[in-house]
């Protein structure tokens, strides 16, 4: 086991994890690359692809971005 800093930070008073990005780096992102693959938010925003991932499926959960299929690959977009 490691010396360093825990892979992540828990609120102390609620114990969930504290969130590294925020929901408007990821709007960001989307902004900037649309539209954006996955592979292109994550590598803006800083982290795993498969973070990215789930972060946008929660924002798409949430109506603040849209995804669809372009040829093979999923694209998401800010909505309209």
């Amino acid at each position: 086991m490691s010396d360093g800093p825990p892979y992540f930070e828990q609120d102390e008073n609620t114990g969930k994890i504290k969130q590294e990005y925020s929901d408007s780096d990821f709007l960001e992102a989307v902004k900037h690359n649309s539209p954006a693959s996955t592979k292109e938010v994550s590598e803006e925003v800083g982290c795993s692809s498969d973070n990215a991932y789930r972060r946008l499926k929660q924002l798409e959960e949430g109506g603040r971005v849209t995804s669809k299929m372009a040829g093979n690959s999923l694209i998401w977009l800010l909505p309209e």
